[in-house]
């Protein structure tokens, strides 16, 4: 009861309640009317929370806001005390001083705190890393190499968005496919994607493996150096997937 909130922060300050009242202009007969249960209004609450320092939680509740110090909540109770005018004034201020604040903390920041900072960041965000599937024996971009599934091991590479859509990885050996692939390049091959004229794939020829671009009847080096590979009737080809990249 409101009453008793207040006689009890009275008596904890040493104040007479009668006196206090009046001279916050309460009118003759609200001490009674509070003792019997009624609430005061809120021009004679914010007037008493001023006076005694307290915040109109504090009178009306009986207790204080969750978190704030006795300085943070007199600066509430005079807020609540003021006009609307004089309430935007005072939010005005603050976020002058507040913005000043901040703009002193970055500016007393020095060179080597920034640089330690951000040395913390780069160790908390450790890189991450993929196993592809990688062929002892290299694709050629040659004669041809014979590819054995059963000699393939794992590569670790970085998490990417290109890595993430490659099925195996394979490294190139020799020449034929300069400008675009060169000889150790690693090449990374996409088993599900199409493959169509004009790209460059992996292709198994009667048992032997190519790094070439695939033409209508035929698949083709990009190095002029060496001859277009045929494929007749009586060869067998499998396209292994399209390259989609290199590491």
């Amino acid at each position: 009861m409101f009453y008793d909130y207040l006689k009890s922060i009275c008596d904890s300050k040493g104040i007479k309640i009668t006196p206090l009242v009046a001279e916050c202009g309460g009118a003759k007969g609200s001490i009674s009317n509070w003792k019997k249960g009624a609430s005061p209004n809120s021009d004679i609450v914010a007037k008493l929370a001023v006076r005694l320092n307290v915040s109109t939680d504090t009178l009306i509740f009986g207790k204080k806001l969750s978190n704030c110090s006795p300085d943070e909540e007199e600066l509430l109770t005079n807020y609540r005390a003021v006009n609307d005018i004089k309430k935007a004034q005072i939010r005005e201020r603050a976020a002058v001083l507040a913005e000043l604040e901040a703009e002193n903390k970055e500016s007393n920041q020095t060179p080597l705190k920034q640089s330690l900072k951000r040395t913390e960041t780069e160790e908390k965000q450790e890189p991450q890393y993929i196993s592809l599937p990688f062929p002892a024996l290299p694709a050629s971009a040659g004669a041809g190499e014979y590819l054995h599934e059963d000699t393939t091991s794992y590569i670790k590479v970085p998490a990417t968005n290109l890595t993430g859509r490659a099925s195996f990885a394979l490294r190139v050996h020799g020449d034929s496919m300069e400008p675009a692939y060169f000889d150790g390049d690693i090449v990374l091959v996409a088993a599900d994607a199409d493959v169509n004229i004009g790209d460059i794939g992996i292709f198994i020829v009667n048992g032997e493996g190519f790094i070439k671009e695939r033409g209508k009847d035929r698949l083709i080096s990009l190095n002029n150096k060496y001859k277009d590979i045929r494929i007749g009737s009586d060869d067998t080809c499998v396209c292994k997937g399209k390259v989609i990249g290199s590491l």
